[in-house]
């Protein structure tokens, strides 16, 4: 019932969709699926879709289909096979499955009204279904408009104005309803940034932590060297140089630190996890390792060694040689 046109005048990114029901041959009965046609590069930016087999939708892709684990158990399709689906004039579109998914998350998912396949039977919303592009979707529903859509704004000042655009553009349309209130979408989202405010507190206190800890361990490391430092100084390296010495076996140690715990939460890591419960519907968070975390680590572990040394750059620079050499156990 969305006319796509008259969504295009609306401000932000719009991920449209055409969602309906289509009754599929398998073997020698009908099967209730879920057909949703989509634009894959908008969707997968805003639903989840693990694929375990084969690859997911193009945008330039034909008559093919990408369908969850569930869906093509129930159907008797696997990765290459094809399935009919009738259209709109009554005659059958063969799909060809490219890709078999293993999880889906898709966003605002419809009500599940009716019997069908299911990823998550206990679901009260659609868990399952057939991924076709939106112009396969309209050669099979046989129409251009939309089902639903997701208006994304490009910033949250912005979401008045764009609720506006789209009452003002949708007003003499009965069957086009706008539920969500601006004032309630605020509320959502200050909490949404308050609880990743609480994240990144714990995640900077631990690594407080983390460091301090790593700098007491090379301080004892270096407190231990002493000895072979003074002999160093004995032999003519210079302070500076004596000290670059302990730099360059701190940097190694933390360095070895710095990847073994880079390898330790890319392995660990989940690709995407779940705010609670009340946030839900603002979407899953998503882990990302880009140049500024990058930039904190590596200065964390240059802290570290700057703090694990200084006691001992100190003592390098004011304590004797044969003050050095005559201590017992060094």
């Amino acid at each position: 019932m969305i006319d796509p046109e008259k969504l295009g005048a609306a401000a932000g990114i719009v991920v449209v969709r055409q969602s309906l029901l289509r009754n599929v041959v398998a073997g020698e009965s009908f099967l209730n699926l879920y057909i949703f046609g989509i634009e894959p590069d908008k969707e997968t930016g805003v639903s989840v879709f693990s694929v375990g087999r084969g690859r997911f939708l193009r945008s330039d892709d034909g008559s093919v289909a990408v369908l969850d684990h569930a869906s093509a158990q129930a159907l008797g399709v696997d990765l290459g096979g094809s399935f009919p689906v009738r259209k709109a004039d009554g005659q059958d579109l063969s799909l060809t499955v490219i890709g078999i998914l293993d999880r889906l998350e898709l966003r605002y998912a419809p009500p599940r009204t009716i019997d069908a396949p299911a990823l998550s039977p206990d679901s009260s919303y659609v868990s399952s279904g057939v991924f076709v592009t939106l112009h396969t979707s309209g050669e099979i529903f046989g129409r251009s408009t939309l089902t639903d859509a997701l208006v994304v704004a490009p910033a949250a000042r912005d979401v008045p104005s764009v609720v506006d655009g789209l009452r003002e553009a949708f007003r003499l349309e009965p069957a086009v309803f706008i539920t969500e209130h601006y004032g309630q979408f605020r509320r959502k989202v200050d909490d949404f940034a308050q609880t990743l405010a609480l994240f990144a507190i714990i995640g900077a206190s631990t690594a407080v932590l983390a460091g301090s800890f790593a700098a007491n361990l090379l301080h004892d490391v270096y407190a231990d060297r002493r000895r072979q430092y003074a002999m160093l100084l004995a032999i003519g390296f210079s302070p500076m140089q004596t000290t670059m010495v302990g730099i360059g076996v701190g940097i190694a140690a933390a360095s070895a630190g710095t990847i073994i715990g880079a390898l330790a939460a890319a392995g660990f890591t989940p690709r995407h996890f779940a705010m609670p419960s009340l946030m839900a519907d603002l979407g899953t968070i998503e882990p990302r390792f880009n140049g500024f975390i990058a930039a904190v680590v590596v200065g964390m572990a240059l802290a570290a060694v700057a703090l694990g040394i200084a006691p001992t750059a100190w003592w390098l620079h004011r304590r004797s040689v044969a003050g050095a050499l005559s201590e017992e156990g060094r």
